[in-house]
């Protein structure tokens, strides 16, 4: 499968074989080469106190390495994985929002709406994602906003009310 790339605002999203990946998802099929986006330029920020608003359909995140988060730390690697069932493709994330609290850090990462049709729940890819947070995590909380509110709250994904690493 060719890589495709394609430019988005401020951020470049790469995207492994976007149409052929298109097709795979309508089928049913899965692809097994990961998807890379690198988001961390144009994460939105948004005002204290307001969780950032889902603008596509529900992804939630890990940390690819709790064990690298201090808190000096300005970039996280994440792994994004689309919520609903996709036939196992995750697909293409979009810029992750970034809400700084005086306690925690809420971070959306939304991934792409899928065309209508049926979909098989096989469990999706993870997405690697670096979000650049244009300052230092402090003493607070990562926390995975799709595990506040909405579809994602009561899965096994959010356990721990969504609290990613704690200081």
């Amino acid at each position: 499968m060719e890589a495709g790339v394609e430019h988005s605002g401020s951020g470049r999203r790469f995207v492994v074989g976007a149409l052929a990946c298109t097709a795979a998802v309508i089928s049913g099929c899965s692809s097994s080469e990961p998807q890379v986006a690198d988001t961390g330029s144009s994460a939105r920020t948004g005002e204290t106190g307001t969780i950032p608003p889902q603008v596509g359909a529900t992804g939630t995140w890990e940390l690819l390495n709790s064990a690298e988060v201090t808190p000096d730390s300005i970039t996280l690697r994440l792994a994004v994985m689309r919520l609903g069932c996709a036939g196992g493709v995750t697909g293409t994330v979009l810029d992750p929002q970034v809400q700084f609290e005086q306690e925690r850090i809420v971070i959306r990462t939304d991934v792409e709406r899928l065309p209508p049709g049926a979909y098989n729940c096989q469990g999706n890819n993870s997405v690697p994602v670096a979000v650049d947070l244009h300052g230092a995590v402090g003493k607070r909380e990562l926390v995975d906003a799709a595990c506040l509110e909405g579809r994602a709250v009561t899965t096994a994904r959010c356990t721990n009310n969504g609290v990613r690493w704690r200081p």
